[in-house]
């Protein structure tokens, strides 16, 4: 194990105690997230006999329904974003089922555009609103949706290149691989931060 992945391991196990630690965090299920999160990351360290690639898809499906559900709590039960997570969960799941690959690049591309969309939704609502008083910044919400949008685009750039370069240039992969060990540490930070927010 490298610097960066004992680095990323501390981070999103912080997020896991702190989500525990705080009762006021309960209500958005962030353990839950955290929780699912870590176990599927330790199966996949500990390379458990069942686990496959599509282990990643699965946890995509969870992520829409979850981060789905606390935008449409956190949105006042929006329904633009109930239709937005039914239909990426049902598209989601089509393409797992009809991928001939471990790692179905579809589901993956649909589940970055959601988070990407439900992050932007959240952002212009909360700029379009100009009654309301509160420093953005001191909003959780604003951090989680930052942090969302960072992974989300940045992996996409990193699924492109992954089945073309798995044949053609295995360690160039491995490379955006390690970059990609930092975006997710940056990502966690940032989530951390919307942790200890108390709006």
């Amino acid at each position: 194990m490298t610097i960066p992945d004992i680095i990323y391991y501390t981070v999103i196990n912080t997020n896991f105690i702190v989500s525990i630690a705080y009762k006021r965090l309960w209500k958005q299920f962030f353990f839950l997230y955290f929780g699912v999160t870590v176990g599927a990351e330790i199966l996949i360290t500990a390379k458990a006999d069942f686990i496959t690639a599509r282990i990643y898809n699965y946890l995509d499906l969870f992520c829409i329904g979850y981060f789905g559900y606390i935008y449409y709590r956190e949105t006042g039960n929006s329904m633009v974003i109930k239709i937005a997570a039914s239909v990426f969960l049902l598209l989601s799941s089509l393409f797992i089922f009809i991928s001939e690959t471990d790692y179905s690049i579809m589901t993956g591309y649909l589940y970055c555009l959601f988070l990407i969309f439900i992050s932007l939704f959240w952002l212009y609502r909360k700029i379009s609103r100009t009654d309301e008083d509160g420093n953005i910044l001191n909003q959780r919400f604003f951090w989680l949706s930052s942090s969302l949008l960072f992974w989300a685009v940045f992996y996409i750039f990193r699924m492109l290149p992954m089945y073309f370069f798995n044949t053609t240039d295995r360690s160039f992969l491995m490379e955006i691989t390690k970059v990609f060990t930092f975006i997710n540490i940056i990502t966690y930070l940032l989530f951390l931060r919307s942790l200890f927010c108390r709006q």
